[in-house]
């Protein structure tokens, strides 16, 4: 898996300051911290060691990661296993992605009761779908 371009850490880098100044009021402990975690993941912040070659005596400075569970750095392998797992788990048929979102008028009982809008959207879903 290759480096991206620009990582979520590099524009916490540049505009993390600026960011929290902004929205400070509705920041969290939990979030400061998930942003600080990522802003240090893999950097000297959080330490490192000294990988070395037996061959060819190359030595490479590797930094510690920060292992939150929010940072996209530390969980992209594990988000790759789970992927995997996931395609295993396929049929071999197409997919399709539908999304039915009911009128905002029926925001409310949906929140009061969603299990019983779920169900309703569940069973209506198929026929509206199956008309296409």
């Amino acid at each position: 898996m290759s480096r991206p371009p620009v990582e979520v850490a590099d524009i916490l880098c540049v505009q993390g300051d600026c960011f929290r100044g902004q929205y400070r009021s509705w920041l969290g402990y939990q979030q400061l911290s998930v942003l600080r975690a990522i802003t240090a993941c893999r950097t000297a912040a959080h330490g490192g060691h000294l990988d070395s070659c037996s061959r060819c005596d190359l030595y490479a400075i590797s930094y510690n990661s920060c292992r939150n569970r929010h940072c996209p750095k530390c969980q992209a392998q594990a988000r790759q296993r789970w992927l995997a797992r996931r395609e295993q788990d396929l049929l071999p048929l197409p997919y399709f992605h539908v999304v039915f979102t009911p009128p905002h008028a029926y925001r409310e009982i949906t929140l009061m009761r969603g299990a019983i809008s779920l169900a309703a959207v569940s069973s209506s879903a198929l026929p509206a779908s199956s008309s296409f």
